[in-house]
């Protein structure tokens, strides 16, 4: 059986905001509800995850539907993926399916992993030319004794234009608060399976074709940005911890950095507000993220009670903020720009955004890499803005190079990228300890602490003519070193 395309969009939200929709007269009319259990089956050691794929059989009264997906470990919101779907006799899957998804045989035999219990309803909406696959789904994942909740709307593309499922999503969040969803419920198991569903989410490596333009690199790397961030913000206001935060910061710094290595092409009348609300969120986290930093330095107890009441305080102002309609909102803007922005159609920036993916990157490294050569030149003799300044291109220049790193894949670009990335990572901590150093001073003397010399002095690190020497030593063998993209 040949794959089909499913496009779709999904938007997370609670028991209450389904009820409200559901009651809506004019969203769910005409609608269906049946329960579902789907049982999503692999090999022992995950063969099928590890390829990107997602094998389940769903059981809907009497029927068994098997459906292979390829999942897109990178994707951002508007979920395009390969899939085969087709009846089959009982509750063990056919691999014909797995085979050609595959390209080749199944690693080991097929066995039930975890499976979804879901109350569906569903109808099918017309929104202007397109007709939209509308679902409301809540139940749960079970994976072993581990269980999670499950609370989404799905909008699945049937016929017409995608931008549709924008126009839809919109509706529907003006009538109850709804985020992003950029995980599916095969990760879901998966997270639980391993037993790290709340675990802060990481960077993940970019799939990318080499046949890719610098419009599709582009898309590619800031819909991974996005979902790096929405996979950090659930973690982040489930428990409020140090982690999420620190990972969801990551994640806007490297998509603020993203509109910068990019601006050539996706500059449109959009560009500068989403970068100027980017750049405002991530003040919001920063404020958190410099205590969080500051407080293991800390070791005076009242000082510290003090610090751990202005983290509380500066928490609560983040989870306003991601509570509020402008972030929920900004999250649906950023999707849909990516996807459908007025960039992609800019007659002036046209031949750039097909030159080939490789190419533009390594344009783009190289002038990165020149940058970071003349203005880290003699490091250790900056001052502290011209320091922080260094600090700031090198991380554009390594967050690039980990964008980029998919497109020059030998065995040798791999060695000298690893190369390159650690000796950044050694300049970048010993740049950022000294960055947090000048940073706790401020807030604590803002903060209203006397003597906070005293104070940092308690929590020990490396002198500062050490953290110098190492950031200037990276710099320069950085910079010198065979460039992995040559």
């Amino acid at each position: 059986m040949s794959a089909s395309t499913e496009t779709e969009l999904k938007l997370i939200v609670d028991e209450a905001a389904i009820d409200r929709l559901l009651a809506d007269p004019g969203l769910f009319v005409g609608r269906a509800e049946t329960r579902q259990v789907s049982t999503y089956h692999d090999t022992e050691v995950h063969a099928l995850a590890a390829a990107g794929l997602s094998l389940r059989v769903r059981a809907i009264g009497a029927r068994r539907v098997q459906t292979v997906k390829a999942e897109q470990a990178t994707m951002a919101s508007l979920f395009a993926r390969a899939e085969w779907e087709r009846d089959i006799a009982g509750d063990v899957p056919e691999p014909d399916d797995v085979i050609e998804a595959l390209g080749g045989a199944v690693p080991g035999p097929l066995v039930p992993r975890f499976r979804t219990e879901v109350q569906r309803v569903k109808t099918v909406f017309q929104q202007d030319d397109s007709a939209i696959e509308l679902v409301a789904d809540r139940g749960r994942v079970v994976a072993g004794d581990d269980t999670a909740p499950i609370a989404e709307i799905e909008l699945e593309l049937m016929t017409g234009d995608p931008r549709s499922l924008f126009t839809l999503a919109r509706r529907i969040a003006h009538i109850a608060p709804v985020r992003l969803g950029v995980e599916s419920k095969s990760e879901r198991g998966y997270a639980l399976l391993r037993g790290n569903p709340g675990k802060a989410a990481k960077a993940e490596p970019l799939r990318l074709d080499r046949d890719l333009d610098a419009a599709g690199l582009f898309a590619v790397v800031t819909g991974a940005c996005l979902r790096h961030f929405r996979l950090n913000e659930d973690r982040l206001i489930a428990t409020g911890g140090a982690e999420p935060l620190h990972q969801a910061r990551v994640a806007l710094r490297r998509l603020r950095s993203a509109f910068t290595t990019f601006r050539d092409i996706a500059s449109d009348d959009h560009y500068e507000r989403l970068r100027g609300e980017l750049r405002w969120l991530a003040a919001l986290l920063g404020d958190v993220r410099n205590i969080d930093v500051l407080l293991p330095r800390i070791t005076e107890p009242d000082a510290h009670a003090r610090l751990t009441a202005a983290r509380a305080d500066a928490l609560k102002v983040v989870l306003d903020a991601l509570d509020s309609p402008r972030v929920r909102d900004l999250m649906l803007d950023l999707a849909e720009w990516i996807a459908f922005g007025a960039w992609r159609d800019n007659p002036d920036t046209a031949a750039l955004r097909q030159t080939p993916a490789r190419d533009y990157a390594a344009v783009k490294l190289d002038r990165l890499a020149r940058k970071l050569r003349r203005e880290g030149a003699h490091l250790a003799g900056l001052d502290d803005d011209a320091r922080h300044e260094v600090r700031i291109i090198g991380k554009k220049v390594r967050y690039a190079a980990e964008f980029f790193a998919a497109l020059f894949p030998s065995a040798k670009r791999t060695r000298r990228r690893e190369r390159f990335l650690d000796r950044l990572e050694t300049m970048q901590t010993a740049l950022g300890d000294l960055n947090d150093l000048a940073s706790g001073r401020q807030l604590l003397a803002e903060l209203g602490f006397l003597d906070p010399e005293r104070l940092l002095a308690g929590g020990g690190g490396k002198p500062t003519a050490m953290l110098l020497a190492e950031a200037e030593k990276a710099h320069d063998a950085a910079i010198d070193g065979k460039r992995f993209w040559k």
